[in-house]
């Protein structure tokens, strides 16, 4: 996987295999947080796991920069939900706000 970013100033993590692009997650970095705007896998791949593949391996990303999360894509929220061992990589708003976890 590699991180690239794209001429609109957003950037782009990607998961290539050579020529293959398994998927990708946009998202723009404001000093120690990333916000997620948009999680994809080509169609063929859909329903494959792909999708989770790619959203773990950018929470990983986001660990080894030291940034936290702002889930704004629904996919990656959804996946949030589900994925409770990256709760200490979202902002305690972002928490509230789309309701990830236990919220104290």
């Amino acid at each position: 996987m590699k991180q690239q970013e794209n001429e609109s100033g957003t950037e782009r993590y990607e998961w290539r295999d050579e020529d293959q692009l398994f998927g990708f997650v946009e998202y723009y970095v404001f000093g120690e947080i990333c916000m997620i705007t948009h999680t994809e896998v080509p169609p063929a791949l859909a329903g494959h796991g792909y999708g989770s593949k790619l959203a773990a391996r950018a929470m990983e990303y986001a660990r080894s920069q030291g940034r936290q999360v702002v889930p704004i894509c629904g996919f990656m929220v959804n996946y949030l939900r589900k994925n409770p061992q990256y709760l200490d990589l979202l902002t305690p708003e972002s928490r509230r706000i789309f309701n990830i976890g236990n919220i104290e």
